[in-house]
């Protein structure tokens, strides 16, 4: 009986090994036909090396030196290696995982680098063909963002979650950050005083978005959603003694032009004023003119260190109150 039961479990773990062996396989066949298509795209995507992986609860491939360059927009993305699992019930769960070295995006505005320790994004997947995107959860810690010219910025853990709803062009954002710094380049731009912190003490966001289709595999294989709806519940950041919070209901028309209504809130403006007169953002002779109109503006909502801003926009053009601010920003994803 013990003999017939080893050759049972053996026998078993022979055709999960071969089973597990064929699904990696197919799993890497499936990635190079996706190089491939970019390839014939006329993108330049390579990779040094693609080894199975997960062994053997989980369906992965290690893919080394990824490089992906697309002449029509001149970038190009260096990963020296990123890690997909799946689960055995099902593929469409997928974890992507970026090791602890320096991921590369080369633009022509510049080189920017990637360095993390060990970033994490876990994705749900609806069944069907299109692969469409139902939630992705991403965690990083000890992020840092750097230019050629020097560290733009740096975050001590960051937390990020999208959630598809009942309709399938809508999706939750929420964005956590904890430890935010601005790094050298943007201190030096700022003329910060060397005292000033350099983290903020909180860095969160709480957005809806529709677009105009679900986001699937063809946001990579072709153009990007875009935008028809923004609601931000709630978006704020507090640096030493400066806090910015914002909300905002939009709606975006075909060519990513905004209408809506922006709130805006910021306490100790006199100091951010400080800091863009210190910058060369804001001309010192620019500044009594600017102060006076903040100032009576601030007074009208009862609290002289706050300034409440309601930012009316109609048909991409910007206006506080009677007040032209002049356009908004086009709302396009490239």
């Amino acid at each position: 009986m013990g003999r017939l039961l080893v050759k049972i479990l053996v026998l078993v773990a022979l055709i999960w090994g071969a089973w597990w062996y064929i699904a990696t396989g197919k799993l890497q066949s499936s990635l190079n036909a996706w190089l491939d298509d970019r390839r014939d795209e006329g993108w330049q995507a390579e990779v040094r090396g693609m080894n199975r992986a997960g062994f053997p609860l989980r369906i992965g491939a290690a893919v080394d030196g990824l490089t992906l360059d697309d002449p029509e927009t001149q970038s190009s993305l260096l990963v020296p290696q990123v890690t997909l699992f799946t689960p055995i019930y099902w593929p469409g769960h997928a974890t992507v995982r970026l090791p602890a070295e320096p991921v590369t995006l080369t633009t022509p505005q510049g080189i920017l680098t990637l360095t993390t320790d060990g970033a994490k994004a876990a994705l749900r997947l609806n069944p069907g063909t299109s692969l469409q995107l139902e939630a992705m959860r991403g965690q990083a810690a000890n992020v840092k963002l750097d230019l050629v010219e020097g560290r733009l910025l740096s975050l001590e853990n960051l937390t990020a979650s999208v959630q598809q709803t009942a309709d399938p062009q809508i999706y939750d954002i929420d964005l956590i950050g904890s430890g935010f710094a601005p790094g050298s380049m943007i201190r030096e731009a700022l003329r910060l005083p060397i005292a000033w912190p350099d983290a903020f003490e909180a860095l969160l966001a709480d957005v809806t978005v529709s677009f105009d289709r679900p986001w699937d595999r063809s946001a990579l294989e072709d153009n990007r959603p875009q935008f028809r709806m923004i609601r931000i519940d709630r978006m704020e950041a507090s640096w030493a003694d400066l806090r910015v919070s914002l909300t905002a209901d939009l709606q975006v028309a075909e060519g990513g032009v905004p209408s809506g209504k922006l709130k805006v809130q910021a306490q100790n403006w006199q100091r951010m004023l400080d800091l863009a007169t210190a910058s060369g953002a804001l001309s010192p002779q620019m500044r009594p003119q600017i102060e006076s109109g903040i100032t009576l503006l601030s007074g009208l909502s009862g609290n002289s260190d706050t300034l409440d801003l309601d930012i009316t926009i109609e048909d991409g053009r910007m206006r506080m109150g009677f007040i032209p601010l002049g356009n908004a920003p086009r709302l396009i994803l490239r």
